[in-house]
């Protein structure tokens, strides 16, 4: 390319880019309300679901760690005893 050559400059529309970027930002906010709402949907429901259970979350991981407990336990004594 020769230095006689003139480039063109980038002509931009301002009101367009404006507007592009004001339906983008009222759409960036509108994502987040959508988001802010179906979080809210989720939560309640997981709520009403654990409030239905007939054990509490903690008292299920509590007999769950107790099982893994008993497991991993007979599980090391019948590895110590196959080596006898």
């Amino acid at each position: 390319m020769s230095d006689s050559t003139t480039r063109r400059k980038l002509e931009l529309n301002a009101p367009l880019l404006g507007s592009g970027f004001l339906l983008l930002w009222v759409g960036g906010v509108l994502w987040l309300c959508g988001a802010a709402v179906a979080a809210f949907a989720v939560g309640k429901a997981a709520k009403k679901w654990i409030d239905e259970l007939d054990e509490s979350p903690s008292e299920i991981a509590r007999k769950r760690m107790h099982q893994f407990k008993v497991a991993a336990s007979a599980g090391s004594k019948a590895w110590r005893d196959q080596s006898l």
